[in-house]
Order: C-alpha cells, then structure tokens, then sequence
C-alpha cells in the first residue's frame, strides 16, 4: 500500500475530436487525482526516448484498445509487460474482443481491471482463473461534468424543440439492447406524427453533434430520449459478429429477429451490461426531461421521479407525451433529478477519482517503487515526444477518417440506415485482408 503520491503516466489516444464525455474522463484523472498523472498519447507505439522506469505506474486509458496492435502495438505490450511498477487498466465496449483482451492483459501482467461490467456479472466476463491476482473494480461509462451544474439554461417552457435524439443503428450482433438504441427513436417519432411536438430525431451521420454543439441541441430540447447503455450480448471470440457481419452480406436487408434467431439468440441478456449512459447525467446538470425505457440506471435514477418511463412496446406513449405538454409536472422531475442526480456528489468526476486514487494506492507495492528519478515538465516533455512511427499513424489514420465522412456522412449521408450498414459490412469484408497484410509488413 502507497502512503504518497505516485508518479502515474497514462497512455491514452487523446486528440480534440473525441467525444466529449472521454475528454472528460482522461482530463479528470489528471485533474483530480491525488496521485501525479501525466498524460500521453499514443496510437501504436511508445515514445521511443522514454524509459517506463521513472513512473510507479501506468494507467492504460479505455481510448486504447490493448489487444489491438493499432492502438497497443505488440513491441508496446512487450514494454508493458518488463515494467516492474503497477499497471492498471480501463476497459469500455467490453461487449467485444474478450478473449483477446484477456489474453492481453494477461500478457502485460495487469494489476487493476477498471470495468462498466456490472459487479454481479464480472467473473461472468472476466473470471479470476484467468486473471488471477487481478483487482476488478466496477466503475461508470461516464460521470457528471460539474462544469454543467453552473450554466446558464432556458427554462423548459421557452425551448424549441420538445424532443431530441441523436443515434446510431448499431451492429444486429450487440443484441437487444443495442437495437432499442435506434428502436426508441424511430418508434416514439413514428408514433408521434400527430401529437403536435418539435421533434429532432435522427440516425444520420452528417446530424451527429460534438463537444459544444451537443451541449447546445440538449439545451435547446425539453426532453431527450434516452435507453439504458451498453449492449445484451459478449461476443468472447468475435465469431458471433462475423457471423452476423458474413449473413448481412448474403442477404442484405435480413431483418434483426432472424439473425438473433440464427446466431445469438441463446447469449442473448445472458450476461446483463445495462448501465447508465453519460447522456443521463449530462441531460439532468442542463435541467432536460428524461424520456427513457423503464432500467435500473446503475441504481442511479427512479422512473418517474427522475425521469419519465417509456415502455418499451411504447403503450404509454399518450402519457407520455401529455406529461410533456404539462410545463409544471415536467419541471418538478426535472427539477428532481438536477437535485439528486445531477448534484449528488457520488455521481461526479471528483468522487470517481477518488475511488481510483484509493484502489491504485491500496493495490500498490512497495518494490513497485520506480527505479529511475522523478523527471521534471521539462524532461518528461522531451522525452513522451512521439516518434515518426507513431506520427505515421496518426496521418493515416486522419485520412482514413476523411474518407470514412466523405462517404457516410456526405455521400450516404441521407441513405437508409440499412443501406449504410450493408456498405459498411462489404467494406469490412474487403478491407480485413489488407489490414492483416499490413500488420504483417509493420512486425
């Protein structure tokens, strides 16, 4: 156990265009911590000047994926795996690459596991055989961002838009709870053409929203939608999504219930992901209505008290949308949920770093101290400096991303949710080969 400060490096994949709830994440860790956290971005590779010897530990951000060599290249986990010091891991998604994350953080010598797997439900997913000695700690996709609590925001009556949504129709293999991602949207719009309300609900790329952008649609909008986060099945070995992926290829159009049928339908809720989503916590500090399916919420939200409940067949839709032409009762649920949701001090970022910082120092041992000296801004800049290789990458992969918007958001842009994912499957099935032959070149 640490009775002081540890000198802390974590490796992240941070760039301005991230979403904001993981700008949030990784600038709280530093902000926050007891401990002395400096960040450093990676994508591949290490910075090849810096020796891992002068930090007690390492944090490896959820931003990276670690049984991904374009995110954690192989000779990086090597590196990781001689560092005598404490390694601590987060993981998100963790519906997806289970058995390939387990055999890398196995591979690395992980201390600390920091999961959104609910705790009943971890040694489902990640069982203490294999990974003895490892630490799990159940944690929140997301927190409040306190920055919120203060703004400034039009009361619910002058808003514009009576609901908001913003979705993607995700992949068939992620489940039930994945599809009432998209299923909640374009159900309560379709079912709302003659209640007279402003809706903005869209599943289209070029509609999607960022950083103060989204902040702005969610307080222009007296409610949102929203779903529990995560997804309903934990595909271990992938061969549940590439069989899904290879049947949408052969007949495109395939209706979801058929896939469940054929590949999933027996893990299906299986194991239980349901948690709340960082837009909860972002719509109750901006003072917005919930509208969402009846959850748990990570036992964080009570259906009518801090939020509205949308059954999920959407049978009480006209209640639904009576509560929301009724400024007053809105109001008292919102007014709730900024109070005991938003402001309660164990949802913030704050108190999340908090029960790293006791985990990290608790975990801690005293031969995990660093062997090399402490190194100073000055140092510690010059050294964390990204090599060509790494620079590489991130050119590559900006252009990759270009093209990927000129395509989905300009291009298909108004296309049919159906048709962009059968595009995206063919160029998935086209594009593998050629990124294992460049994996291949690169080791």
């Amino acid at each position: 156990m640490s009775t002081k400060p540890l000198d802390i490096v974590l490796l992240c994949d941070y760039r301005e265009d991230i979403a904001a709830t993981v700008r949030e994440h990784i600038n709280s860790l530093i902000a926050f911590s007891w401990h002395r956290i400096r960040e450093i971005s990676i994508l591949g590779d290490l910075p090849p000047r810096l020796n891992l010897d002068h930090f007690d530990a390492i944090v490896i951000h959820y931003s990276l994926i670690l049984c991904h060599n374009t995110y954690v290249s192989a000779s990086t986990r090597a590196a990781l795996a001689k560092f005598r010091g404490l390694k601590a891991v987060f993981i998100q998604d963790e519906y997806r690459f289970v058995d390939a994350t387990i055999s890398a953080m196995r591979e690395v010598g992980i201390d600390v596991l920091f999961t959104c797997v609910p705790e009943p439900e971890i040694e489902k997913v990640y069982p203490s055989e294999r990974l003895p000695g490892v630490t799990r700690v159940n944690v929140l996709t997301g927190y409040v961002p306190e920055r919120l609590l203060t703004k400034v925001v039009r009361p619910y009556a002058e808003r514009p838009i009576d609901v908001g949504y913003r979705a993607r129709k995700v992949p068939a293999w992620l489940g039930e709870l994945g599809r009432e991602k998209y299923e909640i949207g374009k159900v309560f719009r379709d079912d709302a053409v003659d209640d007279g309300l402003a809706l903005d609900i869209s599943f289209r790329e070029e509609d999607r929203l960022y950083g103060d952008k989204w902040i702005d649609f969610v307080c222009n909008c007296k409610a949102m939608l929203g779903v529990e986060s995560g997804a309903s099945v934990f595909d271990f070995t992938g061969e549940i999504q590439r069989s899904v992926e290879s049947h949408e290829r052969r007949n495109p159009g395939v209706d979801f219930q058929t896939l469940k049928e054929l590949y999933f339908a027996d893990e299906d809720g299986k194991i239980a992901l349901n948690q709340i989503s960082p837009r909860c916590f972002e719509a109750t500090a901006l003072r917005t209505l919930l509208v969402m399916y009846e959850g748990d919420y990570s036992g964080r939200m009570q259906s009518w008290r801090h939020y509205v409940p949308l059954k999920k067949d959407h049978s009480n839709h006209e209640e639904v949308v009576a509560l929301l032409k009724d400024p007053k009762r809105a109001t008292e649920i919102i007014e709730t949920a900024y109070q005991e949701v938003a402001c309660n001090p164990d949802n913030t970022f704050s108190a999340f770093v908090s029960r790293f910082d006791g985990v990290v120092s608790a975990v801690f041992r005293p031969e995990q101290c660093a062997a090399l000296p402490y190194l100073d801004d000055r140092e510690f800049e010059t050294l964390s400096a990204p090599g060509w290789v790494a620079r590489r990458r991130w050119v590559t992969r900006h252009i990759i991303e270009a093209g990927h918007r000129l395509l989905f958001s300009t291009v298909l842009g108004r296309a049919r949710p159906e048709t962009r994912e059968i595009v995206q499957a063919w160029l998935k099935f086209f594009l593998h080969p050629l990124r294992v032959v460049w994996a291949q070149l690169r080791s």
